[in-house]
C-alpha cells in the first residue's frame, strides 16, 4: 500500500484544532474545516513522493483502480473521503441525482455561468455517507408535518406561518418563504432571535431544541453582516438529529441536510455539486432548489453494519461508487488486507501499526492507498482503528 496525503480546506465554518491534531500538524490560525482524501479537480490527494493521485492513476488506470470501475467510471476513482470538523452550521443543502447533475452541469456549461455562481461544479450525483466521530447535530430531511406545524407555532411572529403550513402543504410552504422579501424575513425572523438571545449565550437552550440552531445562525448572519434568511425558517420544519459517535447516516438524492457542529468522517460520490437553502451567506439558487429538493416528510434513522467475513463492519448504502467499512484490531494482532477488485482508501483514526515486515509504522491521521487486488499485512502495536473506502461494484 502507498501513503497519501489529503487536502485541507480552510473553509469559514470549520474548527481550528481537530483536524490539526489528527494529522499531526501546526494549527496555521485560519480554520481547518475538511480534510479530502481522493482525486477530486478541486483538491487531489498526493503520494508520499510527491505525485498527485490523479496522475498515479493516469500512468496505469486499471492497474490502480481495477478493470470494472475504469469501465464504469472512465477511469476515475469514484469516491471522495473526506474527514469534517463543523463548528459553525454549513448551508442548508441538496444534492442532484445522477441525471439532474448531468443535464445541470451541461445547461451551465452552454450558458457560461461564472464560478461563482454555478451549482455544477461537475457532472456526477453526490449521494454522502456520515459517520459521526463525536457527539454531532444535524438538520435531515423534512420533519412530519405534525412537528413543524408545532415549531412554527412556538413563536408570535411565526404562527402565521403555521396555518399557511397546515393550508397548502409542504410544496408551496417552502417556495412561499423563499419568495419573501428581506423586510419581510427580518419582521418574522428578528423577534425569535431577539428574544432568545439571552437565554442561548446563557445556555438555557438545549442543543436538541431547534431554536438553539436558529438564534445560533441567526446571530451568526448579523455578525457577519448578512440578513436573516428562509434557511432559519427550514430549521423549523426539519428533523433535527443528534447523532452518538460511531453512528452513520446516509443522504440520497434530494433530501434537504445541513451539518450542524461535531465531527465526522464523511464518504460520497466523487463530485462538489451542491444546491443551497439558507443559513450562510453562500447562494441560493431557489429555482434549482425547488427543483431538486424531494418534498416529502421523513423519519429520520441511522444505519445499522453488518459483520464482513474478514472481521469488519461495512455499512451498506443504496449505491454502488462507496462503501465504508470499519475494523478494530487488538494489539499484536496481525491482519491479512484482503484484495479488492477496486481501489480503496484506508484511514487511522486512533491506534499504531506496521505494514508487512517493514519499519515504518502509521498512526492516527495517516491514509494509505491500496491498489486493486493488492494484498498486504497489518500489524497492530496498540488497540486500532481503521476505515476502508471502497467502491461497492
Amino acid at each position: 500500500m502507498i501513503e497519501l496525503k489529503g487536502v485541507v480546506k480552510d473553509y469559514a465554518w470549520g474548527g481550528y484544532c481537530y483536524i490539526p491534531m489528527l494529522l499531526d500538524s501546526v494549527p496555521e490560525g485560519k480554520p481547518s474545516a475538511e480534510y479530502w482524501l481522493g482525486e477530486h479537480p478541486a483538491g487531489t490527494a498526493t503520494l508520499s513522493n510527491g505525485k498527485k493521485l490523479s496522475e498515479f492513476i493516469d500512468e496505469d488506470p486499471k492497474g490502480v483502480l481495477g478493470d470494472e470501475v475504469c469501465k464504469e467510471y472512465a477511469n476515475r476513482l469514484p469516491y471522495l473521503l473526506k474527514v469534517l470538523d463543523v463548528r459553525e452550521p454549513l448551508s442548508i443543502q441538496v444534492h442532484p441525482t445522477l441525471e439532474q447533475a448531468r443535464a445541470g452541469y451541461d445547461r451551465e456549461e452552454r450558458e457560461n455561468v461564472p464560478a461563482n455562481l454555478r451549482n455544477y461544479k461537475d457532472n456526477n450525483h453526490k449521494p454522502e455517507l456520515m459517520l459521526a466521530l463525536s457527539d454531532f447535530y444535524l438538520l435531515h430531511g423534512f420533519a412530519h408535518k405534525e412537528t413543524a406545524i408545532k415549531n412554527l407555532e412556538r413563536f408570535a411572529t411565526t404562527k402565521d406561518l403555521a396555518k399557511k403550513y397546515q393550508d397548502e402543504g409542504l410544496n408551496k410552504f417552502v417556495g412561499y418563504i423563499f419568495g419573501l422579501s428581506k423586510e419581510a424575513l427580518d419582521k418574522i425572523l428578528a423577534p425569535v432571535v431577539d428574544d432568545n438571545k439571552a437565554d442561548y449565550l446563557a445556555s438555557k437552550i438545549s442543543r436538541r431544541d431547534p431554536l438553539f440552531w436558529l438564534v445560533r445562525a441567526g446571530l451568526r448572519a448579523r455578525e457577519c453582516g448578512q440578513n436573516l434568511d428562509a434557511g432559519l425558517i427550514m430549521v423549523l420544519i426539519m428533523n433535527l438529529m443528534y447523532v452518538k459517535e460511531g453512528d452513520v447516516v446516509f443522504q440520497g438524492a434530494g433530501i434537504p441536510h445541513a451539518y450542524l457542529e461535531g465531527q465526522n468522517i464523511e464518504l460520497m460520490a466523487n463530485s462538489d455539486n451542491v444546491i443551497r437553502g439558507g443559513l450562510t451567506p453562500k447562494l441560493v439558487d431557489v429555482k434549482e432548489l425547488l427543483k431538486i429538493v424531494k418534498f416529502e416528510e421523513i423519519t429520520p434513522k441511522t444505519l445499522v453494519a453488518a459483520k464482513t467475513a474478514d472481521g469488519g463492519e461495512e455499512y451498506n448504502v443504496p449505491v454502488k461508487d462507496f462503501r465504508l467499512t470499519k475494523y478494530v484490531l487488538k494489539p499484536n494482532q496481525k491482519f491479512s488486507v484482503p484484495a479488492d477488485k477496486s481501489a480503496c482508501i484506508w484511514l487511522a483514526v486512533s491506534g499504531e501499526f506496521k505494514l508487512d515486515e517493514n519499519n515504518r509504522y502509521y498512526g492516527k491521521g495517516e491514509a494509505l492507498l491500496q491498489k486493486a487486488n493488492e494484498t498486504c499485512t497489518i500489524e497492530a502495536v496498540n488497540d486500532v482503528v481503521l476505515y476502508k473506502a471502497s467502491s461497492a461494484l
